[in-house]
């Protein structure tokens, strides 16, 4: 299971890991933890032996994870987990979480992974150990029908930390004789470093240039003074994007063994694009957005005897780490990373940006130096969700059935391509491209860009068929649990009555979802989600990543974009760059369909990708116009 892990989640354009390396060794270890049992588990043969559970003498029990916690959860879920299957209390489980040297490599937190894979290497563990220490018969899993703390609503482990202002993120971290940084920034997006003026307290390496101070005030203002020239390329202006995409594409890669697929395909779509009596096309298009964490981020780096430590709010502290050695030639064994409570990502902080230009800072001054991003760094240093053009080609017959789909996704990626309507004739690609623009992921990933074209022209086509677009739907679905979650959301929303409506589903993560919603205005009215994940760990935690997804969606459907003009953004700061505000949150109404004998999916990142596609066709409903570009407001 590590090592599928690590094989069906890894980056999509990274080399795979190599086995999890420990930079303390056993008898380090159970200093960190406290006297006790550490109970090691072999999942199969083929698993790396993943050192999981500790048994301390107070009767408490530790799990070690590489996942983190940034609001979405796991640290909640796997004490559910370990409390089930060893049959003690939450209170008694405690989660030492994302510090690369105690801890096994989980993959990132990332792709709504930790419920669908982490929770079952947890649990096995958990059942292996009950085995052993209680003289059990079996190690088997408890069966969901006689869960007793898994299926209910554990409240947030340590949630009163976080509303009381207790929890400490990397923003808050400091080590003894440290030193701040401030980075000196290029004045265009991309830009290419000529020359630096020797000052005191400077730091060049390569393109890099730092300074270091006893403050971060002094430190920014001392990086405001650095005599810096660069060289810079212009930027394509946002309406140039689309044709640039489709100029700089690149043939889709058939390897069907990648974490996302660029293809698929089943049956002719040229002949029966040729065959179909109703042919409609369209293109569908979206700017980039920000990721606007509540917390920028921030990193610690210390070197000592060789030795490099580095604390941060990272999302893959073993990819961080990997980045770190590759980064400054060293052996990944002398790199630790102790990943620290997120304040919010959405796939932001994967990378080790950040902890890069502090290790940097702090070897050449040779102590422990802290960096922290401003808000405006967070916009202009860090990556975009990508921009994208998607355009869609369809056949369908005189009586409303879609006889062929094509559907080609450039530049904004291939998640959530595969499209899950029942058509005999299908080709969905995503096509790479060259970007002007600094991009990597965000939450879904490509699914909210691809859901929102492929829901649009679900609508568009019902339009031309002259059917009610959920009637549309339900025709074109083979998928039983697809259709449930359409019928019974419409049925609470009260389809068919409201005035300024729209609709949409999907089929993301192996959860199926439906969300209806109602316009008024530009505002979003109201909002009714139906979601089947398979059998439900924690329904109220459930219930908050919909909420939050839903309201962020609304956000990147409306109004969210990045600007810019030939050199650099212009809209960097919140000043400029709009957000979701309690104002523009609807009344969100969610209906949870648990199915116990069904494994769980993921639900991090599937609600965000039906919100879009609903509140266009919403304002469709509304003034009769088709939007079908994001954001869908000016």
């Amino acid at each position: 299971m590590a090592d599928e892990l690590r094989h069906r989640y890894r980056d999509e354009t990274e080399a795979e890991r190599g086995e999890p390396a420990f930079t303390l060794d056993r008898r380090e270890l159970f200093g960190v933890l406290g006297a006790g049992v550490l109970f090691t588990y072999r999942g199969s043969a083929q698993d790396a032996v993943s050192t999981r559970l500790h048994f301390a003498d107070d009767g408490s029990v530790t799990l070690l994870t590489g996942k983190n916690e940034m609001g979405q959860g796991p640290r909640t879920i796997l004490t559910q987990a370990v409390a089930e299957e060893l049959r003690v209390p939450p209170s008694r489980v405690k989660v030492v979480m994302a510090d690369t040297a105690q801890v096994p490599d989980d993959g990132g937190t990332w792709a709504s992974i930790t419920t669908p894979l982490t929770v079952p290497v947890v649990r096995k563990a958990a059942a292996a150990a009950r085995k052993l220490r209680l003289g059990a018969a079996t190690d088997d899993l408890t069966p969901a029908k006689e869960w007793k703390v898994l299926g209910t609503s554990l409240p947030p482990v340590g949630g009163r930390d976080v509303v009381t202002g207790a929890r400490r993120y990397s923003t808050d971290l400091k080590r003894d004789a440290m030193l701040h940084g401030a980075v000196v920034r290029p004045p265009a997006h991309r830009a290419k470093l000529e020359s630096v003026e020797p000052a005191e307290g400077v730091i060049r390496d390569g393109n890099f240039v730092g300074v270091v101070a006893p403050s971060a005030v002094a430190a920014r203002k001392a990086a405001r003074q650095v005599q810096a020239k660069w060289t810079s390329e212009p930027l394509l202006p946002s309406a140039a994007l689309p044709d640039h995409f489709r100029k700089t594409a690149q043939v889709p890669d058939p390897n069907p063994n990648v974490r996302y697929p660029a293809l698929f395909q089943h049956g002719d779509v040229a002949q029966a694009l040729a065959a179909a009596p109703h042919k409609h096309e369209a293109s569908y298009t979206l700017e980039p957005i920000a990721h606007v964490p509540l917390e920028p981020r921030a990193a610690v780096a210390e070197w000592k005897d060789g030795k490099l430590t580095v604390w941060s709010g990272a999302q893959a502290p073993f990819l961080v780490r990997r980045q770190l050695a590759q980064a400054f030639s060293i052996d990944e064994a002398n790199v630790r990373v102790v990943g620290v409570d997120i304040g919010g990502a959405f796939g932001g902080k994967q990378n080790g940006e950040c902890e890069i230009e502090a290790a940097r800072l702090a070897k050449a001054a040779g102590r422990p130096v802290k960096l922290q991003w401003s808000r405006e760094e967070e916009f202009t240093a860090a990556y975009a969700r990508p921009a994208g053009v998607i355009d869609v080609r369809t056949g369908t017959d005189s009586a409303g059935k879609i006889t062929a789909w094509e559907f080609r996704n450039y530049n904004s990626g291939p998640s959530g391509l595969r499209c899950h309507y029942d058509i005999p004739h299908m080709i969905c690609a995503h096509h790479r491209a060259q970007s002007p623009l600094r991009q990597g992921s965000y939450r879904s990933l490509a699914a909210a860009a691809n859901t929102f074209a492929r829901e649009a022209h679900i609508d568009e086509l019902a339009a031309i068929h002259e059917t009610d677009p959920l009637e549309f739907r339900l025709k074109n679905l083979a998928d039983a649990r697809t259709k449930e979650v359409l019928q019974r959301a419409a049925e609470r929303f009260g389809w068919g009555k409201a005035k300024h409506a729209g609709v949409a589903c999907n089929l993301e993560k192996d959860a199926r979802l439906a969300l209806f919603a109602e316009m008024e205005g530009p505002k979003v009215r109201r909002v009714v989600v139906a979601f089947d994940p398979g059998a439900i760990l924690n329904p109220d935690g459930l219930r908050h990543q919909i909420m939050g997804a839903t309201i962020q969606g609304i956000g990147g459907a409306l109004f969210e974009r990045l600007t810019w003009d030939s050199s650099n953004y212009t809209n960097a700061r919140l000043s400029k760059y709009r957000v979701p505000r309690f104002s523009d949150a609807p009344e969100i109404d969610i209906i949870l369909i648990d199915r116990r004998e069904i494994e769980p999916a993921g639900a991090g990142e599937a609600p965000i990708t039906i919100v879009a596609p609903a509140l266009a066709a919403a304002l469709f409903a509304q003034d009769g116009k088709r939007r079908r570009n994001l954001p869908l407001l000016p």
